[in-house]
């Protein structure tokens, strides 16, 4: 999986459209791009997008590296950690 691919998996899943993932950190052409595989983006911007949406650093370091490791709830279990981090009982 891609960088690019990961970051639209986890867009999805929060319901987030690329304008919100993009918002105040690059733009959205940008952003864009780097979903469709067109541009690389650096770690910092990528950390920085990750961190502000409450999205687990690791874990999606850990998808990308390697999709197995990741086992058959990772979607279950970013879900989760997603509505952890966002303080969000309900979703959870």
């Amino acid at each position: 999986m891609t960088i690019g691919e990961a970051l639209k998996s986890r867009r999805l899943h929060a319901r987030m459209s690329q304008t919100e993932m993009a918002a105040g950190i690059v733009s959205e052409s940008f952003y864009s791009k780097v979903e469709r595989g067109v541009h690389a983006i650096d770690a910092e911007t990528l950390i920085k997008i990750l961190s502000v949406h409450h999205f687990d650093v690791t874990g999606f370091f850990a998808q990308i590296n390697n999709q197995s490791s990741a086992g058959p709830f990772f979607e279950l279990t970013s879900e989760i950690t997603f509505a952890q981090n966002k303080r969000d009982v309900k979703e959870m």
